[in-house]
């Protein structure tokens, strides 16, 4: 039982929260607005019986320099002990102590608007017995064991990678043991070596021939020995007159150049009139179509000739006899070949004088485009040439011979097989890497972790069975309870198909639905329009269900009666019936736990605890957080009764008070209530009779006026006592005394009229 809360500093909204030591009872309620402590006190206690220091430091007061310190004293079978918490620390747990909070319904019911998987897990762990958390342990434990091996072979398999290279483990673990592996090693290297040679040669060009062509010159010859015969006689004459007469083919060329301009009917040059001119007639005559196209097949001789002689090969020539002669010094060392010689300038020679002699051919073709003429040079020119080719045709026929002997002698050659001797250099370096000291560690801790993880998973199996079954009696036992408690609180709902599973990792938590007016409703996510916990229940449903949770779990606690109970605020969103049934609740915990502690907002609420928890026989103690220095909180005494008592009967005790001498009162606030206090009498006596409102002097003028009938008709005859007591009552009182009502009371004057307003209420009479 937690006795006494010694000290709390530097802990949320307490920076000094307990100026003087606070003594709690078996029933303790503690009020406090909004914001002044009670999920931090709650929070604390939770902390205290998990001795969880992480949960306190998270709390720390904003701004606070000093150290968090907590001090509880706490009295169990064997005497009192102090718990303290030293900022980092709690000397030891107090043991048992459930407490229903905000933070308990988000860890184990319902977060915003939905149930995680984290919350079921939870939830399994409510609703376990110890010998299944014993079990759930167990199996928790083997999975880890399972899991931890995994990762010791994932380690070792890691580690191993460097060293298998591109085979797989398994071909390297099986590889056999090797005692002259470096011997092995460097006759393959030699015959690798040798490989490496014989690749070179294999690789090496042979001699390159020379590009040959054909010369073809029949079109040039047909061209040079044609000529033009059918132009008219006359015609010819006199334009063979003019021509010799002015400059012979020159103007020629230019007469026929300047018919293609269609000439007017006057000379362009001399003016001359040109219609019917004879001389012009014989020019057209002369220069016909026929004509024309003779002359464009003269012209294509350049042409034709440039298509026969215009390719150069000489450069390409060059190039393979200088290719030829580095690749006759390389195989010079292997084979004896001859390579044959070609001579280039006597070749070039040859070409140019045949290109020459066809060059003349045509110049005195296109000197004389109309006459035949003799093609034997270009016969010359044909056998020079032919000469030349037959020289080119015997070289490559040559180089043949030399490439032939080459491919001979690579055929020759032994062939190797350097991929395979390769894979066999890296298996035997395998072989002799995989019994190095290293390599065999890490081999033996591979198999010791599959080992572990064998044996993990047999035990994991077998816990799993065993919990499966104890599961399986629990949380029907917990579900019964819990819909117990909720068919208790009137809610229209239950929970179903409470069970076990094992998705989401192998970690156990709880699976289940809700039944809801018939339909069944899960409580984990869902997509679309499909029902959901968070929108078929209201906020009171879910907390009454958050409730229902932690009462079937503290009830079903084979310890509860050593248990510290801590409710924050449990009433939140609760009707009126479910407010009932949680006071209740509160009355059976007092009876079956060792101790209650109730903080809340509702003084109400609280005070119901109070009444039924005294008229059991508890100890009750009541107690506030209330704002201290710099806006923190502390925890002191308070009275329910005076908080929730009314206006009136906080007026009738102090006047009461006074008047019997039975305790110290202000005789100014005496004064102050006498009016309010007759006034709210007549007000109970006479219900409504006298209008809400109405000053005490006018509630006397409607008596002084009342008929027979009325029923305050009764009080006309103390009309004279109580003007009497209304002109004394009134002075204290801002509304009737100008605005400036008295602060001066004395005893002498007062008592008369306390003890009138007493009398008044008790009998009847005032003086």
């Amino acid at each position: 039982m937690l006795e006494k809360i010694i000290r709390i500093d530097n802990v949320g909204v307490f920076k000094t929260g307990v100026p003087s030591a606070v003594s709690l009872k078996k029933v303790t309620v503690i009020y406090a607005d909004n914001g002044r402590g009670k999920s931090t006190l709650s929070a604390l206690l939770r902390a205290c019986g998990a001795a969880d220091a992480q949960a306190i430091q998270k709390r720390k007061t904003i701004g606070a320099t000093g150290d968090q310190a907590v001090k509880l004293l706490v009295r169990t079978s064997v005497g009192g002990s102090t718990v303290s918490f030293n900022g980092n620390t709690w000397s030891s747990a107090v043991a048992n102590v459930h407490v229903f909070n905000q933070e308990f319904v988000e860890r184990n019911v319902y977060a915003g608007t939905d149930v995680t998987p984290d919350q079921r897990a939870s939830m399994l762990e409510l609703a376990l017995g110890a010998d299944s958390v014993a079990q759930r342990e167990e199996f928790q434990k083997q999975s880890e064991a399972q899991r931890s091996a995994t990762q010791k072979i994932t380690a070792s398999e890691a580690a191993l990678r460097g060293f298998h290279q591109s085979e797989t483990l398994a071909t390297f673990v099986g590889l056999e043991p090797i005692d002259d592996g470096p011997q092995q090693i460097a006759h393959i290297d030699k015959q690798l070596s040798e490989a490496g040679s014989i690749k070179q040669i294999l690789g090496r060009q042979g001699f390159r021939k020379m590009t040959g062509t054909i010369y073809e010159f029949d079109s040039i010859r047909a061209i040079v020995e044609s000529s033009f015969e059918r132009l008219q006689e006359d015609a010819e004459a006199v334009v063979r007159r003019q021509f010799d007469a002015h400059l012979g083919r020159e103007t020629e060329r230019w007469v026929n150049e300047g018919l293609r301009h269609k000439p007017e009917e006057h000379c362009p040059f001399c003016g001359q009139e040109t219609a019917g001119l004879p001389l012009l007639k014989a020019y057209k005559d002369y220069f016909n179509q026929a004509y024309k196209d003779h002359l464009q097949r003269v012209a294509s001789l350049g042409r034709l000739s440039g298509q026969q002689m215009g390719t150069d090969l000489l450069p390409e020539w060059r190039a393979a006899i200088d290719f030829n002669a580095g690749v006759k010094d390389w195989w010079s060392g292997l084979l004896q070949i001859d390579v044959p010689a070609f001579g280039m300038d006597a070749a070039r020679d040859a070409i140019n004088e045949a290109r020459k002699l066809i060059n003349i051919v045509i110049e005195e073709k296109t000197a004389k485009p109309l006459e035949a003429i003799d093609a034997t040079p270009i016969a010359r020119a044909e056998t020079i040439l032919n000469a030349v080719l037959n020289d080119v045709a015997k070289f490559n026929g040559k180089i043949q011979v030399a490439n032939d002997a080459i491919s001979d002698f690579k055929d020759g050659l032994a062939r190797i097989d350097i991929p395979a001797l390769q894979k066999e250099r890296r298996i035997i370096e395998l072989r002799m890497i995989r019994y190095t000291p290293e390599v065999v560690q890490h081999l033996a801790d591979r198999t010791k972790a599959e080992d572990d993880k064998k044996d993990a998973e047999g035990k994991k199996d077998l816990a799993r069975t065993k919990l499966d079954q104890l599961m399986a009696t629990s949380l029907a036992t917990f579900q019964k309870a819990i819909n117990d408690r909720l068919r208790d609180f009137g809610a229209p709902f239950s929970i179903c198909e409470l069970k076990p599973s094992y998705m989401g990792g192998g970690v156990p938590r709880s699976e289940y639905g809700l039944t809801v007016r018939g339909a069944l409703v899960p409580v984990g996510r869902t997509s679309g329009d499909a029902l959901t916990f968070h929108t078929v229940l209201s906020e009171g449903d879910k907390r009454t269900l958050a409730f229902a949770f932690f009462l079937a779990k503290l009830f079903a606690d084979p310890d509860r009666a050593q248990s510290i109970v801590v409710l924050d605020d449990v009433f939140t969103s609760l009707d009126l019936h479910r407010r009932a049934k949680t006071v209740e609740a509160a009355l059976e915990m007092s009876r079956e736990c060792e101790q209650v502690i109730a903080l809340g907002h509702d003084a109400y609420f609280l005070r119901d605890i109070r009444k039924r928890a005294v008229k059991a026989n508890n100890e009750v103690t009541e107690l506030e957080l209330r704002r201290g220095p710099e806006n923190y909180s502390v925890i002191g005494q308070f009275n329910l009764d005076e908080f929730c008592a009314s206006p009136y009967y906080k007026n009738y005790r102090l006047v009461e008070t006074y008047t019997t001498g039975a305790g110290s009162t202000s005789m100014l606030e005496v004064a102050q209530a006498l009016r309010l206090l007759v006034e709210g009498h007549l007000h109970r006596c006479f219900v409504g009779r006298f209008p809400d409102g109405l000053t005490f002097g006018k509630m006397i003028q409607l008596i002084k006026e009342a008929s027979s009938d009325n029923p305050i008709s009764q009080l006309r005859g103390l009309a004279p006592d109580l003007q009497k007591f209304n002109e004394y009552a009134a002075m204290f009182h801002h509304d009737t005394s100008g605005g400036h009502a008295r602060v001066d009371v004395n005893d002498g004057e007062l008592l008369p009229f306390a003890s009138a307003a007493i009398r008044f209420i008790q009998i009847g009479k005032l003086f």
